[in-house]
């Protein structure tokens, strides 16, 4: 869905079970072997069923903006004494969040992070381009 990520929403079946029809403006991407999609992850999106014979697989790289929450448990940085010396937006950039409180340690919203508010103060944010319109 192009420009769905400046809305915090997207309207959709009530149950999983119920077919839902495409939302206005939505565009199929097709792929075929070995092709690559890039996209900004936070443009809602989503899989189709598939009716063919094949089992397509697919890898996932996800690269966000930091105060957007991880969701991988692949290198965790766990509690530890040089942990709690650092800033919260050292903490953030390094992943912490996890020791701090979970998912959103800071909170559901750009404005709730430290590195927002560090970029914020400093005037390094372009309003032209906000991170959520809700």
């Amino acid at each position: 869905m192009p420009g769905s990520h400046l809305t915090n929403w997207i309207g959709g079946p009530p149950r999983r079970d119920i077919r839902w029809p495409d939302p206005d403006g939505a565009v199929e991407v097709t792929a075929g072997p070995g092709d690559a999609v890039f996209f900004d992850r936070r443009i809602w999106h989503t899989r189709s069923r598939n009716h063919s014979g094949h089992t397509p697989k697919a890898v996932f790289f996800g690269y966000t903006y930091r105060w957007t929450a991880i969701r991988d448990d692949i290198a965790p940085i766990r509690a530890s004494d040089w942990l709690g010396r650092l800033t919260p937006v050292q903490q953030q950039l390094l992943g912490g969040a996890e020791d701090l409180g979970g998912d959103h340690a800071w909170g559901h919203y750009p404005e709730d992070t430290p590195l927002y508010g560090w970029l914020k103060e400093r005037g390094l944010l372009d309003p032209a381009n906000p991170p959520l319109k809700p």
